[in-house]
């Protein structure tokens, strides 16, 4: 069983945003399996760098979308994308130094982040940004 499950509540209607979510989430689900089955060590490092530089990219083709259809909300929005980004490579430069202890709580923050952004941030650019052309 995944950790997160796709749902369409986490749907925001957007092909492409959905599918990057999607690949968000798969990350996130396989860093859980990985803890179950013991195999933290051998994977975290990867997903942790995985998940950093997809969130970059899909944090990008948001941002990029917000500018060509110039989004009303897109300053407030691009900060909470700087902050998670910001955080993110804090938990990655922890568990580089050696001094990151993985544990439910990553798995915690990163299913709250993700959840909550989707269906309380994203869905604010989505009367706005759908059936527009985004780019990903």
């Amino acid at each position: 069983m995944a950790f997160i499950e796709w749902s369409e509540k986490l749907s925001i209607g957007i092909k492409v945003i959905d599918d990057q979510h999607k690949k968000l989430i798969e990350q996130i689900n396989i860093l859980h399996s990985a803890m179950r089955e013991g195999k933290a060590k051998e994977v975290v490092g990867a997903i942790l760098e995985e998940l950093r530089a997809y969130t970059k990219y899909h944090f990008s083709n948001e941002e990029k979308a917000f500018e060509r259809y110039n989004y009303s909300g897109k300053m407030s929005h691009i900060q909470k994308h700087n902050g998670f980004v910001k955080r993110l490579g804090e938990i990655t430069d922890q568990y580089n130094s050696g001094s990151l202890v993985i544990s439910i709580n990553l798995l915690d923050f990163l299913n709250n982040w993700i959840t909550e952004h989707i269906q309380r941030e994203d869905r604010k650019y989505v009367p706005e940004l759908s059936g527009k052309e985004i780019n990903g």
